[in-house]
């Protein structure tokens, strides 16, 4: 995943200044200005989560928002997104697992949305675990039935076509949120059209 794996931003691993905006040069050539302008580091210490976030956009996230934006304003339906925050918790199956990602992994949803975290006993489940997955599997039987995800004892998930496009943020505390990447999709959208 994008998370795991920011090395697809930082050729060598390094988490430092010189090398993201090298790195960046050599991806992005003419348009790495402006790739620096969308993803900016100010020092080393932003360098993990920026190069992240720029790796994680590259793998799916932009894509993701690209077509859900087109989708939100072509079919008259409402679009439903939501961002799955929750960090798995503590790791205790066997094997290496020196992995600490930023956050949430690409797919770790997928047990959550289908209730079965019990049949994966590499992980130290805990309540708030249970509590995600139940609020996410009522989203999910609700949209199934209706095609809305909203229902009794769930917080309000807005669609897209609000005025402020909301995502549902995922976690033990579920809740909408105004989109905070937007603006830095539309960016990078514009930049990769030109």
């Amino acid at each position: 995943s994008a998370e795991k794996d920011n090395r697809s931003i930082l050729e060598n691993g390094m988490e430092t200044l010189e090398n993201y905006k090298n790195s960046i040069k050599k991806i992005y050539g003419t348009k790495a200005e402006e790739i620096l302008k969308i993803y900016p580091a100010k020092d080393d210490s932003e360098v993990a989560q920026i190069a992240t976030d720029l790796a994680s956009d590259r793998y799916i996230a932009y894509g993701t928002w690209k077509l859900m934006d087109l989708h939100s304003k072509t079919n008259g339906w409402p679009v439903y997104r939501y961002l799955f925050s929750r960090k798995r918790p503590k790791f205790i199956g066997t094997g290496d697992n020196n992995f600490n990602p930023l956050g949430a992994v690409h797919a770790s949803d997928i047990e959550y949305a289908l209730g079965n975290l019990l049949l994966n006993d590499r992980y130290e489940w805990t309540k708030s675990d249970f509590e995600t997955s139940k609020t996410m599997q009522g989203f999910i039987v609700n949209f199934v039935k209706t095609a809305n995800p909203n229902g009794d004892g769930l917080p309000h998930w807005y669609g897209l076509q609000s005025s402020i496009p909301k995502v549902m943020i995922i976690d033990s505390i579920s809740k909408s949120e105004p989109e905070k990447n937007g603006k830095r999709y539309i960016q990078f959208d514009y930049l990769m059209s030109e």
